[in-house]
């Protein structure tokens, strides 16, 4: 039943009519601690600034707190609610904290300044948005594991050891298409998943989203003025939400047996099932009645709470009939047990001659007229989505995404990779010259009162203390203890080159012989180069095509794989292509690549001259002049260092020594493949 606000106000027992699921979850998570957690798929950064901003104003009319726009902002006694932003390239620095000099110069002390995850001590609550969950860097996802749904954290860090409570809520977007992408781990621990709705343009999912809320009479008012750190507007709720959170943020409805039963419907115990999906169920049907002014949770409020993330009842198993149950003798079942056994009979009588009985059909009457049911459509706002989509897609990461991979290469230098952090220094490399001076500034007063306290200081000490006596500034005392240097992302070692010629697949069992090598490049971690070569969708068929990713998972080299083969075939400009990624890849750029693997699979019959495709048309005639340049930019590829080259030979049968001297020219291992008609074979 559908109240009109004139009558919410002369109720007891608040209710408020929340209809969109979006603004929904948000009360859900304002209300109730364990679904602070909240993934929403399909939302654009722009939607989920709209969101934060509201779920700012409820839990400011929950907690009575104040909404502040800067984490550095000072509101005196009051709690503050602030809103941030994790990025793709967050550092354990900005994450958890870090040591820094003091606003003071005179005092030179070294103060620590809190991260962006470490709040919950002062009183401060910190909305978390992630704008897309794929881009999120190693540091921040391992973060997120550790401190979304805890209850405490720890932190020993620089000397620092810390415990308080997390004040947190997390606000994250992700496109369910990628969901592969991200950590199972990490998905476990978003209690609450919303659908945001696919909206290529920003601006009018947010004016749908507010035409929306005022048809249901959800007033706003335009805010005055906007946060620095949002790049919208973001409406202000209307005092009847306002009213109906502080009024029933205080009632704990009772969970029924029923509703604990009615959980169990709804999810299965799939590869991906954890026992957090039927408490966010159950504490979302509680936050649900509470919202309602009920007293008690029922199976309605359970399947209300599972209709408005997605879910359905798990089909149920046809029940089986008992072995004691007898059915009662009727004519027609005995007619047509008869006519079964005569059917039994005839079929299983060996060397009859007499053919079996003739089945007759009765004649099957169609009415004269027609009619057509009108169908039932859907109503908008209610799209159906599966809210745990990792269980069934393909995962499109590593094994172990939360762990650094293994450096097999001691020789590799540092310098390289992005800058995550800063640890001791061993040898004088790579130094974070700020944090050096940082750690070395802790320790000044103890190093000069030590000094001065020595009857007969060295000379370079009396020298310290004139320059101290002329400028009045301390120099400061270095110790090898001090050196820091930076701590930087683990850069792929390894590097798998594939070129792959299509006009010489489609007749033998190319997969599976590239299988081992695939493997070994997801297990290694290895960056992928894939140089296609007479493919049927190439941009232009005389020109090879060059698809790079950081490893085998990603789903652009995964659907080339499977393509039809072209007319021509530029073998010359494919294995150039190769020649100049692997020249680059080892030689030049911060690039810190110390093996490749070089896979060739073609027949060795390229009809295209290098000279042709970097010009774009072919000068006739042509001859062996494309073969004799694919075997010449073979041999240029043997003169690099630190490649291994392997051929596959498909085994053609016009020119079948093409593809041995191909491998002569690499220095290069070489493996049959099997054709296609041995493989149904040996199958």
């Amino acid at each position: 039943m559908k109240l009109s606000w004139s009558r919410f106000w002369a109720m007891s027992e608040a209710i408020a009519d929340l209809q969109n699921p979006l603004i929904r979850g948000l009360a859900c998570a304002a209300l109730h601690p364990g679904l602070r957690s909240i993934l929403v798929f399909d939302a654009s950064p722009a939607t989920l600034q709209v969101m934060a901003g509201l779920l700012a104003q409820m839990i400011a009319a929950v907690t009575g707190g104040e909404i502040v726009s800067l984490p550095e902002s000072k509101s005196g006694t009051k709690h503050r609610i602030v809103t941030v932003q994790i990025g793709a390239v967050e550092t354990e620095e900005e994450l958890w904290g870090s040591l820094t000099l003091g606003q003071e110069v005179s005092s030179r002390s070294v103060v620590w300044r809190s991260g962006l995850l470490a709040t919950g001590r002062d009183q401060e609550t910190r909305i978390v948005m992630i704008p897309d969950m794929t881009r999120l860097g190693l540091a921040a996802n391992r973060a997120c594991v550790m401190l979304m749904g805890s209850e405490v954290a720890h932190l020993e860090r620089h000397g620092q050891r810390d415990r308080w409570q997390p004040q947190l809520y997390w606000l994250a977007g992700c496109d369910h298409k990628r969901i592969g992408a991200v950590s199972n781990h990490l998905l476990d621990r978003f209690a609450l998943r919303l659908s945001g709705g696919e909206s290529q343009n920003s601006e009018q999912r947010i004016a749908q989203l507010r035409a929306w809320l005022e048809q249901e009479r959800f007033l706003f008012e335009k805010a005055a003025p906007t946060p620095d750190w949002m790049g919208v507007d973001i409406p202000l709720l209307s005092p009847e939400i306002v009213s109906c959170l502080q009024q029933v943020k205080h009632s704990y409805p009772k969970v029924l047996p029923q509703a604990r039963e009615r959980v169990l419907d709804y999810l299965e115990t799939t590869d991906g099932y954890s026992t957090r999906r039927d408490l966010a169920l159950l504490r979302l049907a509680r936050v649900h009645a509470q919202l309602e002014g009920a007293a008690q949770v029922n199976r309605e409020d359970v399947e209300r709470a599972a209709e408005m993330i997605g879910l359905s009842p798990k089909p149920k198993l046809p029940e089986k009939p008992l072995a004691n149950d007898v059915k009662p003798d009727t004519g027609a079942d005995d007619a047509q047990s008869k006519r079964s056994r005569q059917e039994f009979d005839w079929s299983n009588l060996p060397g009859s001659e007499s053919a079996p009985p003739s089945i007759q059909h009765e004649p099957v009457f169609e009415s004269d007229t027609t009619k057509t049911l009108l169908s039932t459509p859907l109503p908008m706002g209610q799209k159906i989505f599966n809210p745990y989509p990792e269980d069934t897609v393909e995962p499109e990461r590593e094994a172990g995404s939360l762990r650094w991979p293994t450096r097999r290469f001691k020789s590799a230098t540092s310098g390289r990779g992005a800058i995550i952090g800063v640890e001791p220094a061993t040898i004088p490399q790579d130094l974070a010259l700020v944090n050096t001076l940082l750690e070395s500034a802790k320790y000044q007063k103890l190093r000069w009162k030590a000094l001065l306290e020595k009857q007969t200081p060295p000379e370079w000490v009396r020298h310290l203390l004139l320059k101290r006596n002329e400028n009045g500034h301390e120099p400061l005392i270095l110790q090898s203890s001090d050196l820091r240097r930076y701590r930087r992302a683990i850069v792929p070692e390894q590097m798998l080159a594939l070129v792959l010629d299509y006009t010489c697949l489609p007749e033998c069992n190319w997969q599976e012989t590239l299988l081992p090598y695939l493997q070994w490049a997801y297990v290694e971690r290895a960056t992928i180069c894939l140089v296609q070569v007479g493919g049927i969708d190439a941009e232009d068929e005389l020109r090879a095509e060059k698809r790079e990713a950081n490893n085998i998972l990603v789903p652009r080299i995964q659907s080339r794989l499977e393509v039809d083969r072209g007319k021509a075939t530029p073998l010359a400009h494919g294995l150039d292509l190769a020649l100049q990624t692997l020249r680059h890849a080892l030689h030049h750029g911060p690039s810190a690549v110390k093996q490749a693997v070089l896979v060739v699979i073609s027949d060795g019959r390229g009809n295209v001259p290098l000279e042709a495709s970097r010009a774009g048309r072919v000068v006739p005639p042509v001859g062996k002049r494309g073969i004799e340049d694919a075997l010449q930019v073979a041999r240029q590829i043997e003169a690099l260092k630190g490649v291994e080259s392997v051929v596959l030979n498909p085994q053609p049968k016009y020119y079948a020594d093409l593809p041995v001297k191909l491998a002569q020219a690499l220095g290069a291992k070489i493996a049959e493949i099997p054709s296609l008609k041995a493989w149904e074979v040996d199958e």
